[in-house]
């Protein structure tokens, strides 16, 4: 009985950690397309600041929107077995800080809401951009890949 007991618990692990194995890539891919999403929205953002468009707060919010998801999901993201594979940029620093990657991500989520509750002009949404902007550059630059 011990036996059967021990290989049903060992079936059961091996399924187990193949599922695990099976939904990294998800993982991977679920980062990329809320980065990907987030840099869309920052462009549209970045336009308005250079006149290229004109300031749209209800837009604006939508752009915050987009960031705080990022903000709410990553954390999430990062299981050990996502560490490879699927084109990731994410570096083992993620990892091996796993405290200061999370509290990176959450002055990222700080900030944003401040700036979700305050901008109501184009010189607010300048100022709110160059403080998400600072989060998200000493956020790659410490937890990304460099990539050629």
């Amino acid at each position: 009985m011990f036996r059967n007991l021990t290989a049903a618990v060992i079936v059961l692990l091996l399924g187990v950690t193949a599922a695990a194995a099976q939904s990294c890539p998800e993982f991977i891919q679920k980062r990329q397309t809320l980065m990907k999403k987030s840099g869309e929205e920052a462009k549209i953002g970045t336009a308005m600041i250079k006149g290229e468009m004109p300031f749209d707060a209800g837009k604006v919010q939508e752009i915050y929107a987009a960031f705080a998801e990022d903000a709410k999901q990553m954390p999430t993201l990062f299981p050990d077995c996502s560490k490879t594979g699927a084109k990731t940029t994410a570096a083992p620093a993620i990892w091996e800080r796993m405290d200061d990657f999370k509290a990176a991500i959450a002055k990222f989520a700080d900030d944003i809401k401040a700036a979700q509750g305050n901008t109501k002009d184009l010189d607010a949404l300048k100022a709110n951009f160059q403080t998400i902007g600072k989060n998200c550059s000493n956020c790659h630059q410490s937890f990304r890949l460099k990539t050629s």
